[in-house]
C-alpha cells in the first residue's frame, strides 16, 4: 500500500479546473464590472441632481441632464450583460473542477482495496461524491464572484463616500460594525462537522432501507419499525432545526440592520443638511449610496454562513484523496504474456484480520496450474477473505500470495484483474444491453464472440427469448428483469469472454434451481477447461471431484486432499459431509416421522 498525495485546497481547485481557471479570472472581473455598473446609475443621478439643484439651470441643461439619463440606462443595460458573461465564465469553471474531481475521486475510488469499502457505508460514500462535490460548483459559479464584489465594491464606495464627505461617510459606516456582530453570532456555531456526520449517518441508513425492501416487504414492516432508520432522521432534522434556532435571532438581526442604513443616515443628513455642513445634492446621494453599498456585504455574510460546510464537504473529499492506494507497479516482463497460460498459486503463511478481528491464521497451500482446488467450511472460515485476498481486495497483514510465481504485489493491477476471472454469489448486471453486460467494455469483441460465449454459458436459450434478444436493455433501470440463475449464467458468459488464466467461482450456484444448475455445471465445464480454479462452495456434492479439497475452520487450514481421503478420515470434513447428505435427502414427510 502507498499513500497517495493529498488532495488539493480551495486554491488547488484552479489547478483542477486546468486550462479554464483563466475563465475565472475573467468571471470575476465581470462581476466587478457589473457591480459597479449597478452604482454608476446613482452617481449619474447625483450629478442630475447637481445640475437641477443649480441656481444657474436653465432650459441649455436639459441636453446634459438627457445625456447623464442615457448614460445611466446605458449603464443599467450593461451591468446585466456582464453579470450574464461573469455566470457563463463562473459556471463553465465550475462544471469543469466538478468533472475533474468526480473523475479523480471515481479513479482514486477504483484503486483503494475494498477494506475501505467494508469500513465505509455506501450512503456516506454518495453523499460526498455527489453533495460535497456540488456544494464546491456552489463556491465557484456563485460564491467567487460575489465574495469580490463584496469586498472590493463597499471599500471603492466608503472611499468615494469620503472623498464627498467624510461626516456623513462615518455615518454610513454606523450599521457596519453591528451588522458584523450579529453575523458572527449567527454563524457561531462549531457544529459542521456534526452536520456532515449526521448527514452522512442518514444517507447510509436511508440506503440500507432501501436495499433492503424486500425483507421489509416480506415482514410487512413499515419505516417506524426500524430504529435505527427513525433515529438517523431525527437526528438529522433535530441538529438542523437547533442549528436555525440558534442561528435564527442574530441573522434576523443582521438583515435587519443591513437593510436599515437609512435610518441612520436620514435623521444625521437632514441634520447636518440644517447646519450647512451638507447640501441637497449631497444628502441626496448618501441616501441612495449610503445603504446600497451594504448589499453586497450581505451576500459575503450569507456566504459566511456556508463556507463551514463547504471547507468540510473539502476536507471529507481529501480524506478519500488520501487513502492508501493499492501499490501500482511496473510492469516486469515476467508478468507481460504469463497471463496466457494456465497459473499456479501458491499462499506463505497468510494471516489477516478486519480491524482487530483475525479471520486468517497462517494458512500455507498450493494450487497446481490447471487444477480445480475447492474451499469449503463452516460459515465465516475465511472462504470469501481468501479469494478476495488473490485479487487484492485487501491486503493480508502477514506472508505471500504468488500467481505463476510472481507475488501479486509485483503484479500490475491491471495484469493482476485481467488474469482473474470472478463470479460471485451476487452478481451486480449493469442498466445496459446483454451485450454490453457480456462484453463488459473489452475492446475487440465482435457479437459472434458474445454469442458463443453466451452458448457456452448455457444462456443463450433465454437471451432469445427477450424483446430485443441481445439488445435487450436489463438491470434496475432495463425492460427485463432477470431471476438469480439467469444473473450467473450472464456472469459466466463474461468470464468466458475474459478468458483469464485463473477463475474463482465464489458460491457460483447459490441461486440457481435445480434445472439451472445443471446448465452452470455444464457451463463451468468449458470454463474451466486448462483453467486454475478455486471454487468456493457449501454444496460438498458439486466439488467432490475437484483435485484437492481445503477445509477451513476459523481461518485455519484443518484438513486437505481429494474427497475420497478426507472421508475416509475421521474429521471436519466427514462431518459436513455426513450433513449434507442427511440436508439432501431430507423431506417433509422424514420431518412428519420425526
Amino acid at each position: 500500500m502507498k499513500q497517495s498525495n493529498p488532495a488539493p485546497d480551495l486554491s488547488g481547485l484552479l489547478t483542477v479546473s486546468g486550462a479554464r481557471k483563466s475563465l475565472l479570472v475573467l468571471a470575476v472581473c465581470f462581476a466587478l464590472a457589473s457591480a459597479f455598473c449597478a452604482l454608476a446609475p446613482h452617481i449619474l443621478v447625483f450629478r442630475i441632481m447637481v445640475l437641477l439643484l443649480d441656481p444657474a439651470f436653465g432650459p441649455d441643461a436639459y441636453a446634459g441632464i438627457w445625456s447623464w439619463a442615457l448614460a445611466a440606462a446605458g449603464l443599467t443595460a450593461l451591468r446585466y450583460l456582464l453579470m450574464f458573461i461573469s455566470a457563463v465564465f463562473s459556471h463553465i469553471t465550475a462544471f469543469e473542477i466538478l468533472y475533474g474531481l468526480r473523475k479523480a475521486l471515481a479513479h482514486h475510488l477504483g484503486r483503494l482495496s475494498m477494506g475501505y469499502f467494508t469500513r465505509n457505508r455506501t450512503g456516506k460514500i454518495k453523499k460526498i461524491l455527489y453533495e460535497d462535490v456540488e456544494e464546491i460548483e456552489k463556491f465557484v459559479a456563485h460564491h467567487i464572484p460575489d465574495v469580490v464584489a463584496g469586498v472590493v465594491v463597499p471599500l471603492v464606495v466608503v472611499g468615494f463616500l469620503f472623498f464627498i464627505n467624510w461626516p456623513m461617510a462615518l455615518v454610513s459606516l454606523l450599521p457596519l460594525p453591528l451588522a458584523f456582530f450579529t453575523q458572527q453570532k449567527a454563524f457561531a456555531n462549531k457544529g459542521r462537522t456534526q452536520y456532515h456526520d449526521a448527514l452522512e449517518t442518514m444517507n447510509a441508513t436511508i440506503v440500507e432501507y432501501v436495499r433492503g425492501m424486500p425483507v421489509v416487504k416480506i415482514f410487512n414492516q413499515s419505516t417506524e419499525s426500524f430504529a435505527w432508520l427513525t433515529d438517523a432522521v431525527m437526528a438529522y432534522r433535530r441538529f438542523i432545526r437547533k442549528l436555525a434556532l440558534d442561528a435564527g435571532p442574530s441573522w434576523a438581526a443582521f438583515i435587519t440592520i443591513t437593510a436599515s442604513g437609512l435610518a441612520f443616515i436620514l435623521p444625521f443628513g437632514i441634520w447636518f443638511y440644517s447646519l450647512g455642513i451638507i447640501d441637497l445634492s449631497v444628502f441626496f446621494l448618501f441616501l441612495m449610496l449610503g445603504s446600497s453599498y451594504m448589499a453586497p456585504l450581505f451576500k459575503l455574510a450569507a456566504l459566511g454562513g456556508q463556507l463551514g460546510q463547504i471547507f468540510e464537504g473539502m476536507h471529507r473529499i481529501q480524506a478519500i484523496l488520501a487513502e492508501p492506494v493499492v501499490e501500482e507497479v511496473v510492469p516486469l516482463k515476467s508478468t507481460e504474456s504469463h497471463k496466457a497460460d494456465a497459473l499456479d498459486l501458491k499462499f506463505n503463511n497468510i494471516s489477516f484480520a478486519y480491524d482487530q478481528k483475525r479471520v486468517l491464521h497462517n494458512l500455507s497451500f498450493s494450487v497446481a496450474p490447471g487444477s480445480v482446488t475447492a474451499l469449503v467450511g463452516p460459515s465465516g472460515a475465511g472462504k470469501s477473505t481468501l479469494a478476495g485476498l488473490i485479487m487484492r481486495y485487501w491486503e493480508p497483514q502477514e506472508g505471500d500470495i504468488l500467481m505463476g510465481g510472481i507475488s501479486i504485489r509485483d503484479i500490475p493491477m491491471e495484469t493482476l484483474m485481467d488474469s482473474i476471472g470472478f463470479v460471485s454469489q451476487d452478481i451486480f448486471i449493469f442498466s445496459d444491453t446483454v451485450y454490453e453486460n457480456i462484453r463488459m467494455g473489452k475492446q475487440g469483441v465482435t457479437m459472434e464472440d458474445v454469442e458463443n460465449a453466451a452458448q457456452a454459458a448455457q444462456c443463450l436459450d433465454f437471451i432469445e427469448q427477450l424483446p430485443q434478444g441481445f439488445h435487450t436493455r436489463i438491470g434496475e433501470g432495463g425492460q427485463v428483469h432477470l431471476s438469480g440463475g439467469e444473473k450467473q449464467r450472464i456472469s459466466l458468459a463474461r468470464i468466458i469472454i475474459k478468458d483469464a488464466p485463473v477463475i474463482i467461482l465464489d458460491e457460483a450456484t447459490a441461486y440457481a434451481d435445480a434445472e439451472n444448475e445443471a446448465k452452470i455445471q455444464k457451463a463451468f465445464a468449458r470454463i474451466m477447461k486448462d483453467k486454475t480454479v478455486l471454487v468456493i462452495a457449501h454444496r460438498l456434492s458439486s466439488v467432490s471431484d475437484a483435485d484437492q479439497i481445503l477445509v477451513l475452520k476459523d481461518g485455519h487450514l484443518e484438513q486437505q486432499g481429494p474427497h475420497e481421503r478426507l472421508y475416509n478420515d475421521t474429521g471436519l470434513y466427514r462431518d459436513m459431509w455426513d450433513a449434507h447428505t442427511r440436508a439432501r435427502n431430507w423431506t417433509i414427510g422424514g420431518l412428519n416421522h420425526a
